[in-house]
């Protein structure tokens, strides 16, 4: 996947910067928020096309084949991430994907924990899953891990 460069007004940049003292991953907040609006008006036939609408009823029905039961799913410690859950993790700009199917979490096609997936993604580096991984369950949006252990 390549990136692209887009012109976002300064006085923006310079906002989060300033709030986060420089602590912010703009590109990846800025993929994030358009992630999202991507996923909330997935199949929303007002914003897209009735072909995209279409398509994405017909892909629900195979999710369920490809994911499994959308009832069943992997327990994370007090955490329930059902089947077809996505979990993401950004490291040096590269941002990296698994999903949990038949209650298991896989990348790169292999099962893992989420720990080792966060370590995994981050070329096998140390790494608290919880801090670093993001998760989005079927018709949710994305959640900080550690936001969904404290709820």
């Amino acid at each position: 996947m390549s990136d692209i460069s887009i012109a976002i007004p300064q006085h923006l940049i310079s906002e989060i910067v300033i709030r986060s003292n420089g602590r912010a991953d703009i590109a990846g907040l800025i993929s994030n928020i358009v992630g999202d609006y991507l996923d909330r008006t997935l199949g929303d036939a007002v914003v897209w096309s009735d072909s995209h609408a279409n398509e994405v009823a017909e892909s629900l029905q195979r999710d369920e084949e490809h994911f499994g039961d959308p009832t069943k799913g992997y327990y994370w410690h007090r955490v329930f991430l059902p089947n077809g859950t996505m979990l993401k993790a950004h490291y040096k700009g590269k941002e990296s994907t698994a999903e949990v199917r038949h209650q298991q979490i896989y990348f790169d096609g292999k099962p893992c924990s989420p720990s080792q997936f966060a370590s995994m993604a981050a070329n096998n580096t140390s790494r608290n899953a919880w801090r670093d991984l993001w998760i989005r369950r079927p018709g949710d949006k994305w959640h900080l891990a550690n936001s969904l252990r404290d709820a």
